[in-house]
């Protein structure tokens, strides 16, 4: 229980007679976790972590010595890889998934000098470097994990199925990662895809990637 009844916050609880903090947030294998705070918070930490591999590797992805395409690549490998770890399981609303678009796009733009009154779509420049919108690559992200999971043997499998109790409170419930597969299922027309097909949910997957982003 994070608060009593009275509403003041909990500042320690008991485990099996051991008496352990309450932390408000705290990082995990890289991404921060905090109590009701969605995945906006591990974005945010996303983030900053890929503007920090972009400043280690700007002279190399700025320089007009490599070709744009060697440049994206490098780009994907090394700076959005650090932005997207663990994107398969996020399930971000509208504003959480805009900041990491936004992010995103304002290095592609700094990559490619388009920063200022430069009046070129982004879009454009995401070509030139031959990479995907990050959204996209999102979305294959967590529908990758999402076919993992299905297929998976191990107790990952059965959490998905938990039922929690309790009642649900007024208004809109949070957007949650299994509505996020739902969606993304229904844009991708995925929905005649066996995911325990390994093989056959890859390939649908990545054909997929053409399609609009949702």
């Amino acid at each position: 229980m994070a608060r009593p009844i009275d509403g003041r916050p909990v500042t320690h609880v008991d485990v099996d007679g051991s008496l352990l903090d309450v932390e408000a947030s705290f990082c995990y294998l890289g991404g921060m976790l905090g109590a009701g705070g969605g995945c906006g918070s591990a974005i945010a930490a996303r983030c900053c972590v890929a503007w920090g591999e972009f400043r280690k590797l700007l002279p190399v992805l700025t320089t007009r010595h490599l070709s744009p395409k060697i440049r994206g690549k490098v780009y994907s490998a090394c700076v959005r890889s650090a932005m997207l770890h663990g994107g398969g399981t996020f399930g971000p609303n509208g504003s959480s998934l805009r900041r990491l678009r936004r992010g995103d796009r304002a290095v592609v733009r700094w990559m490619c000098g388009a920063g200022g009154r430069v009046e070129t779509s982004s879009g454009r420049l995401l070509l030139r470097l031959g990479i995907d919108d990050i959204t996209s690559v999102l979305l294959g992200r967590r529908l990758g994990w999402f076919g993992h999971v299905q297929r998976s043997t191990s107790s990952i499998r059965s959490v998905t199925d938990l039922a929690i109790p309790g009642n649900i409170g007024r208004g809109r419930p949070r957007k949650t990662w299994s509505e996020c597969v739902k969606n993304d299922i229904r844009e991708c027309n995925l929905s005649g895809v066996n995911p325990l097909d390994r093989d056959a949910w890859r390939q649908g997957v990545r054909l997929s990637l053409v399609l609009p982003t949702p």
